[in-house]
């Protein structure tokens, strides 16, 4: 009985880390997704003053249009 019991709370035991892992694994995805995502932005923030620079030389206020 004793064993069986033994057996049965080592499986259990297994089953959570098991589970714990594919946590940990989908919490890396998703930092990476947002890291991915948060250098996107930065480029197309820096590709927007690139372009309202451009526009002030051309003597267009970007931020009236």
């Amino acid at each position: 009985v004793i064993a069986r019991q033994a057996t049965k709370e080592a499986q259990r035991a297994t089953k959570e880390a098991q589970r714990a892992t594919k946590e940990a694994q989908r919490a890396t995805k998703e930092a990476q997704r947002a890291s991915a995502e948060a250098e996107r932005a930065s480029k197309e923030a820096e590709r927007a003053e690139r372009l309202a620079a451009r526009l002030r030389e051309l003597g267009i206020d970007p931020d009236s249009v």
